[in-house]
C-alpha cells in the first residue's frame, strides 16, 4: 500500500512528463479525481466502524483469544485508515499528487512518514489475520488441545511478537526515500531553458538505494513475498482446511443428531459454524484483495518498466481494496455473529433508548413538579 518509486502505490506521477501517455497512466489520472473522495468516505466509515469493533470485543463477556486478535486487527485498520485520511484530503482533494502543485516540503515527509506507518500497520494486519486463522483452524480441527495451545495469554504474545516482527520486516522500507528540492529532479541547459522556474519539492530514491541498485529490488520482494504472497498462501491453506474439517463434522453431526435429536446441541453448533464461518470470510477477503498485490509487487522488483508502467498506476486502485478490506469487518461481524449484534446492541441501540426514554420520562415528570408547584404557590397565595 502506498509504495512506488515516487510514492509507490501513491499515484504521484513521474515529474519529467511525456507525450505518449500510457493506457494504465491515462486511467490513473482519470480516477485520480475520484480517488480522494472515495477513499475519504471508506477512511471515515473504517474508522468508527473499528472503533466500535474494538468497543464491542473488549467487553468483558467478550474477552476470548480470537476476540483479542480481532481486537488488535481493528485498531492497525484504524491507525491505517486515519493516517491515510489525511493523506487522501490533502493529496486528492485540497491538492494532487503532481509535481505542479509545488507541495512543501513538509508535506513530502509527511507522506514518507505517511507511507511507511501504513505499510507498517498493514503489515501487521496482514499477520495478524494469518493468527487468526491459525487460532481457529486450532480450534476446529484440534480442539482436544485448543485450550492449552489457544489460549488468552498466548493471543496476547502472539500480538507482541507480530507488532515487533513486523516492524523489523519493514525496516528496508524506512530507507527507500528521501525529499528533494524540486529543481534537483531536472537537469537545466542554460541556453534552451534559461526562462524554466522550477520550485517545490518532491520525493527521489535515497542516496543508498541509488548507490545499490540491488536495494529496491530486494526490498520489494520481501514486500511482495513476506508481507503478500506468503501471508495470503498461509490463509488460503488454513482456510481450505478449516471449510473441509467443518464440512465432515457437519456430515457426522447430522448423523448423531437424528440419533439424539438434541435441539440444545444443534443451536450451539450452528453458532460455532457461524463463528468460524466469519473469520474465514475475513482471511479470504484478506486473501482476495493482498494477493494480486503481492505479485505485482514481486514483478515490480525484477522489471522496472513493469513496475513504472502497470504498479504504480494502478496503486490508488490497489489502496482503495485495502481500504475496503479494513473498513469491511464490522459489517461481516453483525451478518455473521449473534454475539457480536447482541452486544452491538445492548451497548449502542438500547442504550440510546434508554437515555430517550429517561429524557421523555425527565420531561413528563418535570412538567408535573411543575404543575404542582403552581398548584402549591396558588395555594399558599390563597
Amino acid at each position: 500500500m502506498m509504495n512506488t518509486t515516487d510514492l509507490v502505490t501513491a499515484g504521484v506521477t513521474s515529474p519529467v512528463t511525456t507525450t505518449e501517455m500510457s493506457s494504465f497512466l491515462q486511467f490513473n489520472r482519470n480516477y485520480m479525481k475520484y480517488h480522494g473522495y472515495i477513499s475519504s468516505i471508506i477512511c471515515l466509515f473504517g474508522v468508527i466502524s473499528n472503533i466500535v469493533n474494538i468497543i464491542v470485543l473488549t467487553r468483558r463477556h467478550m474477552v476470548t483469544p480470537t476476540n483479542c486478535i480481532l481486537t488488535a486487527l481493528a485498531i492497525t485498520d484504524m491507525v491505517t485508515m486515519s493516517i491515510y485520511f489525511v493523506y487522501a484530503v490533502y493529496f486528492y482533494i485540497i491538492t494532487q499528487p503532481l509535481d505542479r502543485y509545488q507541495h512543501t516540503e513538509g508535506w513530502m515527509y509527511f507522506i514518507i512518514v505517511n507511507n511507511l506507518a501504513v505499510i507498517t500497520c498493514h503489515n501487521m494486519a496482514m499477520w495478524l489475520t494469518v493468527s487468526l486463522a491459525v487460532f481457529r483452524y486450532i480450534f476446529v480441527c484440534h480442539h482436544v488441545v485448543a485450550n492449552q495451545w489457544c489460549s488468552l495469554a498466548r493471543a496476547k504474545l502472539t500480538i507482541i511478537l507480530i507488532v515487533v516482527v513486523s516492524i523489523v520486516l519493514c525496516v528496508p522500507n524506512y530507507f527507500l526515500y528521501q525529499v528533494k528540492d524540486l529543481s534537483d529532479f531536472y537537469e537545466l541547459d542554460r541556453n534552451a531553458t534559461q526562462n524554466l522556474t522550477v520550485s517545490g519539492y518532491w520525493i527521489e530514491k535515497s542516496d543508498l538505494v541509488q548507490n545499490n541498485p540491488l536495494y529496491q529490488p530486494i526490498t520489494f520482494w520481501i514486500y511482495g513475498v513476506i508481507i503478500k504472497i506468503a501471508p495470503c498462501i498461509l490463509l488460503t491453506i488454513l482456510s481450505t482446511l478449516i471449510i473441509m474439517t467443518m464440512h465432515q463434522a457437519s456430515v457426522r453431526r447430522k448423523r448423531l443428531l437424528s440419533q439424539s435429536n438434541s435441539r440444545h446441541s444443534e443451536e450451539m453448533s450452528s453458532e460455532h459454524n457461524r463463528t468460524t464461518m466469519m473469520l474465514v470470510m475475513v482471511v479470504l477477503f484478506f486473501v482476495v484483495t493482498e494477493f494480486p498485490q503481492g505479485i505485482l509487487a514481486g514483478i515490480s522488483g525484477l522489471n522496472d518498466t513493469f513496475f513504472n508502467q502497470v504498479y504504480s498506476n494502478l496503486g490508488d486502485v490497489m489502496d482503495l481494496l485495502v481500504l475496503i478490506n479494513s473498513a469491511i469487518n464490522f459489517l461481516l461481524y453483525c451478518i455473521m455473529s449473534q454475539q457480536f449484534r447482541d452486544t452491538f446492541k445492548n451497548l449502542f441501540m438500547c442504550s440510546f433508548v434508554r437515555n430517550f426514554n429517561n429524557g421523555n420520562l425527565i420531561l413528563k415528570n418535570g412538567i408535573h413538579n411543575n404543575h404542582y408547584s403552581t398548584v402549591k404557590t396558588e395555594v399558599t397565595q390563597v
